[in-house]
């Protein structure tokens, strides 16, 4: 895009400073001295601008425009750029668009306006903005490419789109506890003492993630939006926990110029090998807002209740995840990510309630070719709200979770957005894996008994 934004504004000169235009403040009997110095303070100041230096162009802006002979067009066009780069994207429309009402036909503010709304994610209006622009006679080939390379940009959000990743993690927790094979502890003539699982299981394995999406933009900035995934995930220490995850969401955003709003409803299915284990439906709502043009918070809450099959009743449970996170762009190609998350989960049983505490921090980098990295660190940190007993063990679970993403912004093969992942989870305590099913066994076999 940014060889693109070259081309175009390499044009500026030859649109403003050697053509007048009907908004200049001309006077026919202005002496060629005066006239040459508005020329070549409109050179420096176009320079300034395609240099982006922000504060010379600032400074030569308020001089220039006191001229008498300057040119109303390049005053708003720098005006424009000076209150998009400070972040006042309403006052850089409104500049674009008096460009445009002075000179329809003014290629730079047709390009300005475009980007600018690509900027913003106002592809309804960006659309527009291409329609008018590409409906002029005449342009040059440098102008059609880069239609055409817009054109491919904006299909990109329109139509569906097909994603494919592979990931590859280590887990030293599957956490499949109630598929082990049952042990006996102890015997006697009246007693029957057994467990199931002595310990938890670590492994390796690979996930296959096929999801497809479906925008849909209904009006200005209203979005409605469809997307289903299926997922395999494949220990290689022990098939058994294999499983497919199924998950469709209906997706509704409106979006304004420094905030977006999202209500998600969903529902989603997990199917291990021998039978069903879960079904859940929820509720996704956030909010995303800009503070300016480096930082930007986002506030979310999630509410799902999930059942499970009649053998991991027990398990039945309404959750709630409250997440506030916080985006600062460190370089054009470069964003981090805080993030802070609270999870408060009601079991059918109360003995297996528990809150969770996450902090996540991750850094995203935009590689060449569309490509893009993201490095993330996960502390989870989880307290179960009654003792247990019947394990003697204490209430509080921690680990953490490494998570390295490869993937492309453009499609390679049949219409599908490719994306790598590796992950490593290490649990520092395996508390989670014996509060879940050890203690779930055990209520389960007493409920089967009375």
């Amino acid at each position: 895009m940014r060889y693109y934004q070259r081309l175009i504004k390499s044009l500026f000169i030859i649109n403003i400073l050697f053509h007048s235009s009907q908004g200049a403040a001309t006077q026919p009997n202005q002496e060629p001295l005066n006239k040459e110095k508005v020329a070549q303070l409109g050179q420096q100041l176009y320079h300034h601008l395609q240099q982006q230096q922000w504060y010379q162009a600032e400074k030569l802006l308020v001089n220039y425009q006191q001229l008498p002979l300057h040119e109303t067009l390049l005053v708003y066009y720098a005006q424009a750029l000076l209150a998009q780069k400070n972040g006042n994207f309403l006052q850089a429309e409104f500049y674009y668009q008096q460009q445009l009402k002075q000179q329809a036909d003014f290629i730079p503010a047709q390009t300005g306006l475009i980007q600018l709304y690509f900027s913003q994610g106002e592809y309804k209006k960006a659309q527009y903005q291409l329609n008018q622009l590409s409906r002029l006679s005449g342009l040059s080939p440098t102008i059609n490419q880069a239609i055409i390379y817009y054109q491919k940009q904006l299909n990109d959000y329109f139509k569906a789109r097909r994603f494919y990743q592979i990931s590859f993690f280590y887990d030293d927790n599957i956490n499949h506890a109630p598929y082990l094979d049952e042990q006996i502890v102890s015997q006697s003539t009246q007693v029957i003492m057994t467990r199931k699982g002595a310990q938890p299981i670590a492994s390796m394995g690979v996930s296959h993630l096929f999801s497809f999406y479906q925008p849909t933009f209904i009006y200005a900035n209203n979005t409605l939006s469809g997307y289903f995934s299926a997922r395999y995930r494949d220990y290689f220490a022990y098939k058994q926990a294999n499983f497919t995850h199924l998950y469709t969401q209906l997706s509704y955003q409106y979006q304004k110029k420094d905030y977006r709003w999202t209500l998600s409803p969903y529902y989603e299915i997990k199917s291990p090998k021998k039978a069903f284990e879960y079904q859940s439906i929820g509720v996704y709502t956030g909010l995303f807002f800009s503070i300016n043009k480096y930082h930007s918070i986002n506030l979310s809450i999630n509410y799902y209740i999930k059942k499970y099959n009649k053998e991991l009743i027990n398990l039945n449970n309404h959750k709630q995840l409250y997440a506030i996170s916080y985006y600062y762009t460190l370089a054009e190609n470069v964003q981090l990510v805080n993030q802070l998350n609270y999870y408060s989960s009601r079991k059918k049983n109360t003995l297996l309630n528990y809150q969770q505490y996450d902090i996540k921090t991750g850094v995203y980098y935009l590689l060449p070719k569309n490509w893009q990295v993201s490095l993330s660190l996960q502390y989870q940190f989880k307290s179960f709200n009654n003792y247990n007993p019947l394990l003697n063990k204490k209430r509080e679970d921690n680990g953490f979770v490494f998570t390295t993403t490869i993937k492309n912004k453009a499609p390679i093969i049949w219409g599908f957005y490719p994306a790598i992942e590796l992950s490593y989870t290490r649990r520092l305590s395996n508390v989670d894996w014996l509060y879940q099913y050890q203690q779930h066994e055990v209520l389960f076999k007493l409920e089967k008994q009375f």
